[in-house]
């Protein structure tokens, strides 16, 4: 009866989500021939690193100054990434990110705080199956799973600790669109917005109130393009940009009524931000993919307001960030 047992736990091993499956759809022999969800059984496991140094902010009318001899920021995340094919024409996505934030300050102790950041999961969803053009929409929902409670309040000067969620949940809605040109290149376009849910935040307080107040960070419009091009069978090399425009914050304290909510808006907070980035994909085999990637600011707006809770969400600070991903799917 063990025996049959082990069989048994051998078999069901054997099925598992690790293994090759009947049912799994066909892999793209290029990359730039992969169409926008993943194919039907897949499974993806992702690990990648990405970091930022700034010695630099972005003041009220958007120009690059520099921070005081001696201030350096430093800003990096792991991401712990999932993908599966759910189907020929959906493929649901979790991405969890662990942040270090780190600050040295002039003539003082370097602040430093690592924890978990806000989690996005979602799904993408190509109507129909295509050749050389894909079209497909995704919806991205944002948790607010960092911390968001800081060590001290007050301002710049008594800053103790960085926040690495916002304490504010995301809905993204997203279409994208994809043409491929043979087997040597490709170019892709996505367009979105991304409403963000007014809360009540550890980082805002009233004053001579009873508590937290509310903030309403603003919503976004997103879009993004890029343009691939394939070298020989495992290379791919990638350039791209992405504009995103922000609305206005607000703070919101409770009024003289129990029901009614007096906003007030943050001056500063509402622009528009341009990020061009470059890559290189390397893979070796359908199941291992390597990635580097490089990306700068080239346009934003003030990066002062949020800059001292270590909110990049809100306050990107301008620098070039590096990222580095590795990909393992079966």
């Amino acid at each position: 009866m063990f025996g049959g047992f082990i069989v048994w736990m051998l078999g069901m091993a054997h099925a598992g989500p690790f293994t090759h499956k009947t049912m799994q759809g066909p892999w793209p022999e290029r990359q730039v021939q992969r169409e926008l969800v993943l194919p039907k059984g897949w499974l993806e496991l992702g690990l990648a690193v990405d970091t930022k140094r700034s010695d630099q902010y972005r003041g009220s009318d958007g120009v690059i100054r520099p921070q005081p001899p001696g201030v350096d920021w430093r800003y990096s995340r792991l991401w712990l990434e999932l993908r599966q094919g759910f189907s020929n024409r959906v493929s649901l996505y979790a991405r969890i990110p662990w942040v270090m934030a780190e600050l040295q300050p002039v003539g003082g102790n370097e602040i430093q705080t690592l924890a978990m950041g806000d989690a996005h999961t979602g799904l993408v969803f190509q109507p129909w199956e295509t050749g050389p053009h894909s079209f497909a929409f995704s919806a991205d929902l944002k948790a607010p799973s960092g911390v968001e409670w800081p060590s001290a309040a007050g301002g710049p000067q008594q800053t103790g600790s960085f926040l690495t969620g916002t304490g504010i949940t995301n809905l993204g809605l997203f279409a994208h669109g994809k043409v491929v040109a043979g087997t040597w290149g490709s170019a892709s376009l996505d367009v979105g917005y991304v409403h963000k849910f007014a809360a009540i935040v550890g980082y805002v307080t009233q004053v001579d109130g009873f508590g937290n107040g509310y903030l309403n960070p603003g919503n976004e419009l997103r879009l993004g393009g890029a343009v691939s091009g394939q070298i020989g069978s495992m290379v791919a090399v990638t350039t791209g940009a992405k504009w995103w425009s922000q609305g206005e914050a607000q703070l919101g304290i409770s009024g003289p009524g129990t029901t009614s909510l007096e906003l007030s808006p943050i001056r500063h907070t509402a622009g528009d931000w341009l990020d061009g980035s470059v890559g290189v994909s390397v893979e070796p085999s359908q199941h291992w993919e390597f990635e580097f990637t490089a990306e700068q600011q080239l346009m934003g707006s003030d990066t002062r307001t949020f800059a001292h809770l270590g909110l990049e969400e809100f306050s990107p600070q301008p620098g070039w960030r590096w990222g580095l991903r590795m990909v393992s799917r079966w």
